[in-house]
């Protein structure tokens, strides 16, 4: 995100979130000194400003639901506020350096050449570890369907057969989840040209 759609961002969280929860009456923790209220509202609008305007609508009916303060007259923490902001939209973030390791290694070209590279990386963002055998087995299990799917779609396009609406968006989803793992393992291996040059 550059300075501009940043500026943009917090903008759109300022008018989207902060104001109307303001605007209810909503006022700041009681434990919170006003310029420690001030330091978290311009925090919130720097760490959510990546979110769209309906994410952030959505966010702003939940703190309208969950007030903090014995009489439900505060605002939410920010904590709960940022939990419940990455449950609704998670920010897009570059990949881990676990996911540019496991991506640059021999597993992770496998993975893409033979086409369970995304349950792989689903399975790495929720565990943040390397995968052992057994974890690996069950990772290719797992993907057994989409890649066999995905291969049968394509075979039936290439002879010119029709394929379902659902068919054609399963396959245009498989492609750009397999595309994401090539491009994390294509900056892995920029990063480790850039390491030796």
């Amino acid at each position: 995100m550059n300075g501009k759609e940043q500026a943009a961002g917090e903008k759109r969280v300022q008018e989207m979130l902060i104001n109307p929860l303001e605007a209810l009456g909503l006022t700041k923790p009681s434990t919170m000194r006003k310029e420690q209220f001030e330091t978290m509202k311009k925090e919130l609008r720097q760490m959510l400003a990546y979110m769209k305007p309906a994410s952030l609508q959505l966010l702003c009916e939940w703190c309208e639901g969950h007030p903090g303060g014995k009489d439900r007259d505060r605002f939410p923490i920010a904590l709960h506020i940022l939990k419940e902001a990455r449950r609704i939209e998670p920010p897009e973030t570059g990949p881990s350096p676990l996911m540019l390791k496991v991506f640059g290694d021999p597993l992770g070209r496998d993975a893409i050449a033979k086409g369970w590279a995304p349950e792989l990386l689903t399975w790495l963002k929720g565990n943040r570890s390397w995968p052992g055998n057994y974890t690996l087995s069950q990772i290719k299990a797992a993907a057994d369907d989409p890649v066999r799917r995905l291969e049968d779609i394509e075979a039936r396009m290439a002879r010119a057969r029709a394929v379902t609406p659902e068919e054609a968006e399963f396959r245009d989803r498989r492609r750009v989840a397999l595309q994401k793992c090539r491009d994390i393992a294509d900056e892995a291996r920029a990063q480790r040209a850039a390491a030796q040059a």
